[in-house]
Order: structure tokens, then C-alpha cells, then sequence
């Protein structure tokens, strides 16, 4: 284990390093009064966890002759697991003013128009990159089948095997579930809470929605044990909670006081450690408090208000995307360099990928995602008639 947590707190010094020299010769931070509390600070951190979780589902695979699969470690598993969870809640955080204004207030179309622009064309930039790894692998070239497969992965409902290659999934470390429960927020519940919101306006307090929901959902759980939504569903509605606990001023100002940042950060590490995945309500709650801190503005001794850390936010979304590709390649057509090192350790490699897909991510960031996600608000301007009023970041978030 010391190895793993001594590589994996390199890593993320490394990454944050060089997200801070981004920022000193340029690199675009948004304005602070855009953002809610300090989730852009974390984005990125949960992205790199998510990227040591499958580092060590590598070694696992080629050291202990092990299969794609949990972790026996809470905290490692926890590690993917728990940095999804963070992101549902994120997620449900930064669209919850959509709910609050109601379903007649929203512009959906806006909102569908820049979500697509925001999450597609990176997402499609992956599957291409690593369609090129199948095609330097094995020489297979695109067919009459290629272009459908393709529409099938960017829309995060199936990843057919590409270019004929068995378990094309493993690739890009199996990422897009989660796209897929973020598209199904968006186009189902999202709209639900709305009109929702319109129906009981002025009938009691805001915050009574999401609670409601909350019961609801997991009462539902072993109703619905087979649908993943009843699993996820609570994590987006702890993100609407928060976003409650941050416009109530006592609150907020109890979570993000310095001193809270101890018994928040207790309490996200108890609910890693005491169960290998975080969706039980003992470990939701623990966890939704750590995040209603940060979402409250809690910057964890300025740890989460670095440039260096919001600058990896930026580039959250590509991490997450892009890393599995680098892990694929690392320990495929890198096993000869990779096998130099025993065990223990390769963990010693960790910072080195985790600097290699920041550096990369900054320029997909800068060259990819932020031009189209401006392409995409304009085209809803132009596509609603009308200036769009955007009150919480969600343009530039990204799971």
C-alpha cells in the first residue's frame, strides 16, 4: 500500500506542478464569481484518482494475473468509485439552477445544444485516437461497419468491438458508463425536477424537492435492484443539496470555515475506507458532507484554490477520457519497459503518466474543448433568438 499512496501523492503534486506553469504562460482560468465554491479545484484531483484506480487494475492485471475487477481495498476501489460518485454530484450541483427556474424558464434547447457541444467532440477525439491505436496494433482498417460503431461509442449507449478489436472497452478503461448516466440526467430527470419545481413553487421550501427525491430514490433501490439509475440517481440529488447548503448563509459559512475542513476531510476518508464503493447511505452522507464543504467554498488550506488545481479542472474531462489510453499503451506495447521494474516499483511510474496525460489534456483543453464549447453557446444563441443567461458554470463543466 505505500508505495501506491506514496506514487499516487506524486502523481497529483506533479500534476498540479504543471498545471500552475500552464497558468503562468497563459493558460485560461475562468473567472472566479462563475464558479460555485471550490469544485473546480477538486475536478481535476478526482479525475487523476480515477486514473491511479485504473493503474493499479493494470498491475493488478499484469503482475498478479489478476482480471479487470474491484479492488479488494476499500480505498483504492474507491478510488474510481468514489471519484464517479464526486462527479454525479458535481454534476447534479452545477444544474440544479436549471430545476430552480422551472421548466417553462429553461431554454432545453440551449441546454441540450451546449451539454453536446461541451462532452462530444473530445469524446469523439478519444474514440478516434483510439481507433489509431487499433490500427497501428493490428493493421485493421475502417469498414461500412466502423461509422456506426463509432456513432454507438460517442453516444455512450454500447462500445462495439472497433475495427474488429475484441474488448475495444479496455481502451479507454471502460469511461463511458458514466457519460451515459450523465446523458440519462440530462435528458430525464433534469426536466422531471423542473417541472416538479413549477408544480409545488411556493408550497415550501426549495430544498424539500431534492429530500423528497432523495427518500424516494433510495427507497426505490431494492424495488429496482437491476437499474443502475436507482444506484446513481441518489448521487446527483446529494449535488442539489449542496447546492442548497451553499445559498443558505449559515450553512455556508459553517462548512467553509477553516476549521470544518478536519471533520469534512474525516469524513470523506471514513466513507472510502469502511465500504468498497460509496452508494450506501452511511457513506453517501459522509461524502456529500466533504463535498456540500467544498461547494460551500471550503478550500481545504488552499489545497483546492491553487491555479495549479483549478487548472487541472479545466482539464478534468480530459483526463478522464484520455488516461485509459495511456495506461493501455503503457502496459501493451510498453511492457518491455514497464517489466524493468518489480512490483513495487512501477508505482514510480505513476507521476511520470499522470504528468504525460495532464500536458496532453492542457492542449485538447485549449485546442479542443474550449473553442467548441464557445461554438456551441453561440449556436444556441443564435438557435434561441435570444442572449443566454447562464447563472452556474455548467457550460464549461464536464463529468
Amino acid at each position: 500500500m505505500t508505495p501506491i499512496l506514496l506514487g499516487a501523492t506524486v502523481a497529483l503534486l506533479c500534476a498540479t506542478m504543471i498545471g500552475s506553469l500552464a497558468t503562468a504562460v497563459g493558460f485560461p482560468l475562468p473567472p472566479n464569481q462563475r464558479r460555485i465554491g471550490c469544485i473546480d479545484g477538486l475536478r481535476g484531483y478526482l479525475a487523476l484518482f480515477v486514473l491511479v484506480h485504473h493503474f493499479i487494475i493494470w498491475v493488478q492485471i499484469v503482475r498478479l494475473h489478476g482480471a479487470w475487477a474491484a479492488l479488494t481495498a476499500n480505498l483504492l476501489n474507491n478510488l474510481g468509485a468514489g471519484g464517479v460518485a464526486l462527479f454525479f454530484m458535481t454534476t447534479g450541483l452545477v444544474f440544479y439552477p436549471r430545476v430552480l427556474a422551472g421548466f417553462g424558464a429553461t431554454s432545453w434547447v440551449a441546454t441540450y445544444t451546449t451539454r453536446a457541444f461541451r462532452l462530444i467532440p473530445l469524446l469523439a477525439f478519444s474514440v478516434l485516437l483510439l481507433s489509431l491505436v487499433i490500427a497501428l496494433r493490428t493493421g485493421n482498417r475502417p469498414n461500412l461497419h466502423y461509422v456506426a460503431d463509432f456513432l454507438q461509442w460517442i453516444s455512450c449507449r454500447a462500445t462495439p468491438p472497433l475495427l474488429g478489436y475484441a474488448d475495444s472497452g479496455r481502451l479507454d478503461a471502460y469511461v463511458l458508463w458514466s457519460l451515459n448516466y450523465e446523458w440519462m440526467f440530462y435528458l430525464f430527470v433534469l426536466p422531471a425536477c423542473a417541472l416538479m419545481i413549477d408544480a409545488t413553487r411556493g408550497r415550501g421550501p426549495t430544498w424539500a424537492l431534492p429530500v423528497a427525491l432523495l427518500v424516494l430514490s433510495l427507497a426505490a433501490r431494492p424495488l429496482f435492484p437491476a437499474w443502475g439509475l436507482s444506484r446513481y440517481l441518489p448521487l446527483f440529488i446529494v449535488g442539489m443539496l449542496a447546492y442548497e447548503a451553499q445559498r443558505t448563509e449559515a450553512i455556508r459559512r459553517l462548512l467553509s470555515a477553516r476549521w470544518m475542513a478536519i471533520p469534512a476531510g474525516l469524513c470523506l476518508l471514513v466513507g472510502l475506507v469502511s465500504a468498497p464503493t460509496p452508494y450506501e447511505i452511511p457513506h453517501l452522507a459522509l461524502i456529500g458532507l466533504f463535498f456540500a464543504s467544498v461547494a460551500c467554498g471550503n478550500g481545504f488550506g488552499g489545497a483546492l484554490r491553487t491555479k495549479g488545481a483549478r487548472a487541472l479542472g479545466e482539464c478534468s474531462y480530459g483526463i478522464y477520457l484520455l488516461h485509459g489510453i495511456a495506461l493501455n499503451v503503457l502496459f501493451t506495447e510498453g511492457s518491455s519497459f514497464t517489466d524493468r521494474f518489480s512490483t513495487s516499483q512501477i508505482f514510480a511510474l505513476l507521476p511520470v503518466v499522470a504528468a504525460g496525460v495532464t500536458c496532453v489534456t492542457l492542449l485538447t483543453y485549449v485546442l479542443i474543448e474550449r473553442p467548441l464549447i464557445r461554438a456551441g453557446g453561440r449556436i444556441a444563441k443564435l438557435a434561441t433568438k435570444r442572449s443566454m443567461r447562464i447563472d452556474s458554470p455548467q457550460i464549461e463543466l464536464a463529468p
